[in-house]
């Protein structure tokens, strides 16, 4: 297969057939084909090359472009044609293919000594498939892995062992779990070879010498087989199943008995064209044949937890000899074999732990189960995706975290003092901010310092530091600790700071006290202190409290008591059609001021802003909060102008690095003034917004704080 028609005979039997492939197609399968050949003639950089991965995927009757993606993907390749050159030919689809493909080749975390642990395992198979933002990366992935085992042998021992135990426990089990049992078969087979090369060689040979003895009583019962179907009407196709020196191994291990005692050795399938006809030929077969009934399961009937389907019966045949048979129709046989059905729930066992993955590997594969459509696998790249993300420490133990995960996250999640004691971070290599979002398979080194300790920036949901509730937990149980002195004195500067920047300064403390149920001012200082009350909280009152004055909930003037019994209604601010709930707990009335929480399924529930319900949501939960009113008439008009303050040091794209902030926030400008003092390079912004009355007003300045070289912010209505 070194000439170019000999690979394309092998790949694309039917290439030059229009229905199937256009002008474009042809061109791009017959580039990539030269493509490989190309690779084949250069020094060699990698044990595999990619016609030898093509041709198994070939087999499975991949898709066009993933077998094109596979031909380009040979690492001799590497260097010589750029991402960009590639994309320009073949298109960014395929280009996106061979650029997952050549990731996953080059992920190598596997660590021999800890083949034993059981959660790390799991966690790299599970980090492999979140990593795999199409399924069929995995699938070619999967595909190289079985090229490697097939030039094991040539390789040294230590070579041998850590790709034939890698194989044995990762990915071998990924193709199990995405039921692609004819990769599976090859590496759990091969694999196994090199991981218990006695136990292969005892069971090899056991076959290998009743070999010609078996095979020639398979014919027998095949023939046997095929005159009973005949006898019946019945037409079907009837084959001998070869069973794997693996799957022997782990029944032998798992029932404790010798190679002889296996009702399985001798095997056939008989495939027929509807589930009718297969009840129809076990009915023939179990009149004919005396077969052991504790054997017997009917997975048409009931199929198994994965979707395999099939019936299974081992009779007792010629020469007084166990069979099992296996009916099903063609179309059971093609979802068993060719990774529809999978038999990872019942076969894989151990732990799992990332139950929304499981669920969308099960999405995927109802997918292609309902689709003949070989593009289907186009439309799923996004299905198989976790919750979670999965990285790595700098001694390569992989760490499991909640998508959103940051830098801070993680180190809270290896120990509670690296997490006090961080301040910097380095995710593969590179020095990133606390606040950066982590993803799957970044690998992640804490920088820190001896006497460290939080800060409650850390937990202001608007500075993004922290996206776990436990790591949250861990700095306010550190603020818990100090005494209270030193507590108040970091609460009393953390609310003057947020008064000054919201230009609150005409809101009573008293109120604030009063919003939080609390007794003294001295006690909110010691919660703000505490981080019972995180700088949105208070952010968010304090903005409550100090409405702009054409933006004031404005009570109908009319409203006396006895209207009580009246249909009350309130407004989202900007929409007023969303369906709201006076809530039962609070019971709101006209008057109060109050505050909309989007419920999941039932509208928007109004609260009264005071009520304990709200003011002891999760930091998690008040981002359901939105403004509401009793006015319809402020709904339909929230918006009003407000101007921020900013001051600066200045550099070369400031403003830009502004502008761009607040468009990301979707705020208008309307006017700008910008002055520089030249002596101490500082900047002073005026800028006139137009908001939305719901827009949190700490937020925007905690994001605009967060831009380089900006010291300080600070909002008022006009």
């Amino acid at each position: 297969m070194n000439t170019l028609p000999e690979l394309l005979h092998a790949l694309f039997p039917d290439r030059q057939e229009p229905e199937k492939y256009t002008l474009d197609d042809q061109r791009l399968i017959e580039r990539a084909c030269q493509l490989a050949l190309e690779a084949l003639s250069l020094p060699e950089k990698t044990v595999v090359r990619s016609v030898d991965v093509a041709k198994i995927l070939a087999d499975l009757k991949i898709d066009k472009d993933t077998l094109i993606a596979t031909l380009i993907s040979d690492g001799n390749l590497e260097g010589i044609y750029t991402q960009h050159e590639l994309a320009e030919f073949f298109g960014e689809k395929i280009s996106s293919l061979v650029l997952g493909i050549r990731k996953l080749n080059r992920f190598q975390e596997f660590q021999i000594e800890r083949s034993n642990n059981d959660v790390q395992n799991e966690r790299l198979r599970q980090m492999l498939l979140a990593m795999t933002v199409d399924i069929r990366i995995m699938i070619v992935k999967l595909a190289y892995r079985v090229a490697r085992l097939r030039h094991l042998k040539f390789e040294d021992e230590v070579v041998r062992r850590q790709i034939a135990l890698e194989t044995e426990l990762i990915f071998s089990p990924l193709a199990n779990r995405l039921g692609i049992a004819q990769l599976k078969w090859e590496l759990e087979d091969l694999s196994f070879r090199f991981t218990h090369p006695d136990e292969y060689k005892e069971i090899a040979q056991g076959l290998k010498a009743k070999r010609v003895e078996r095979e020639d009583y398979i014919k027998r019962v095949i023939e046997a087989l095929q005159q009973l179907m005949a006898t019946h009407n019945i037409k079907a196709s009837i084959t001998g199943r070869p069973k794997h020196i693996y799957s022997i191994w782990k029944k032998m291990s798992r029932k404790k008995i010798p190679i002889d005692e296996l009702y399985d050795l001798r095997a056939v399938r008989i495939y027929v064209d509807s589930i009718q006809t297969c009840y129809e030929a076990l009915g023939a077969i179990h009149s004919h044949w005396n077969y052991i009934k504790q054997e017997f399961d009917d997975y048409i009937a009931s199929p198994k937890e994965n979707g395999y389907q099939s019936i299974h019966t081992v009779i007792i045949g010629p020469e007084n000899n166990t069979v099992e048979i296996q009916i099903r129709t063609l179309e059971m046989h093609h979802h068993a074999e060719y990774g529809v059905a999978a038999h990872w729930r019942y076969k894989e066992g151990g732990h799992r732990f990332d139950h929304n993955l499981e669920r969308s590997i099960s999405n995927v594969r109802q997918m292609l189960e309902t689709s003949d459509d070989p593009e289907i696998f186009q439309e799923i790249s996004t299905e198989l995706q976790s919750q979670h993300i999965y990285v790595v420490t700098p001694t390569n133990e992989i760490i499991t975290l909640r998508q959103g995960a940051t830098p801070l996250d993680f180190a809270y999640s290896i120990h509670t003092e690296l997490g006090h004691r961080c301040r910097g971070a380095k995710v593969n290599g590179r020095i990133q901010p606390l606040s950066y979002a982590l993803r799957t398979g970044d690998r992640v080194e804490i920088l820190t310092i001896n006497q460290g300790k939080p800060s409650r920036n850390w937990l202001n949901p608007n500075l993004g530091y922290l996206n776990s509730n436990s790591a949250r937990n861990k700095v306010r149980s550190w603020f818990n600790k100090q005494n209270r002195a030193e507590n108040m004195k970091s609460g009393e500067a953390l609310y003057h700071r947020e008064v000054k920047r919201l230009h609150a300064e005409q809101v009573p403390i008293s109120k604030l006290v009063q919003r939080f149920r609390l007794e003294s001012e001295e006690a909110l200082y010691e919660d703000l202190g505490k981080g019972r009350i995180n700088d949105r909280q208070l952010a968010s009152a304090l903005q409550g409290l100090n409405k702009p004055q054409n933006a004031v909930q404005r009570l109908p003037s009319l409203f006396t008591p006895s209207e009580t019994n009246q249909e009350l209604s309130a407004y989202v601010i900007g929409a007023i059609n969303l369906k709201t709930y006076l809530a039962p707990c609070c019971q709101p009335l006209p008057g109060d001021e109050i505050v909309g929480y989007v419920t999941r399924g039932r509208g928007v529930t109004i609260h009264k802003r005071d009520c304990a319900n709200i003011l002891h949501l999760s930091d998690e939960e008040s981002r359901r909060l939105i403004e509401v009113t009793w006015d319809k008439t402020v709904a339909e008009n929230p918006s009003y102008t407000a101007e921020l303050s900013i001051l600066a040091f200045d550099r070369r794209g400031l403003l830009r690095d502004v502008m761009t902030q607040l468009s990301a926030m979707e705020i208008n400008l309307i006017a700008s003034n910008t002055y520089t003092d030249k002596e101490d390079r500082t900047v002073s912004m005026k800028l006139t917004l137009e908001l939305n009355a719901n827009m949190q007003l700490g937020n925007l300045l905690d994001r605009i704080e967060m831009i380089q070289n900006v010291e300080s912010a600070s909002i008022r209505a006009i």
